[in-house]
């Protein structure tokens, strides 16, 4: 099992998410995400029940001690939502797609000396939140903004 460590993106790095990937976008402008900017996540392809590069969180326990989150740079909301408590996981289901979420924390991680982008979004429950594995999801046009 791979362990994780967190690091969250600060506007310093923000740059890291700006996607330089030109298909990603039909207008070909390089567009820059932000923590409160909004991303739409596409319809799923025909035939697919899940998306394959985001998942749904769902938090189904929530401890007495809480973490503090700050809205405005998405800091430890990573922790917060996954560190204390239990949740649930599973592949977005397609009726959570052709709709608008906001970003709620861009996070960079490490497994096993490698980097990974990932997005998370707020949905409209308190206790859920949406994890996109942001090169492939983009790559595989399951996300833009």
């Amino acid at each position: 099992m791979a362990r994780w460590k967190f690091k969250t993106i600060t506007s310093t790095l923000l740059f890291t998410f700006m996607c330089s990937l030109s298909f990603a976008q039909q207008s070909g402008e390089i567009k820059q995400i932000e923590v409160g900017g909004w991303v739409k996540i596409l319809p799923c392809k025909k035939g697919q029940k899940n998306m394959k590069y985001i998942d749904l969180y769902s938090k189904t326990r929530f401890p007495e001690v809480q973490i503090k989150v700050d809205t405005l740079t998405g800091e430890g909301l990573m922790e917060s939502f996954f560190t204390p408590g239990d949740f649930d996981a599973q592949r977005l289901p397609c009726r959570y797609t052709n709709k608008r979420y906001k970003v709620a924390a861009l996070q960079e991680l490490e497994a096993d000396g490698k980097l990974k982008r990932v997005m998370l979004l707020y949905t409209d429950k308190k206790n859920e939140l949406i994890w996109v594995e942001f090169d492939q999801a983009v790559e595989q046009g399951e996300v833009t903004w």
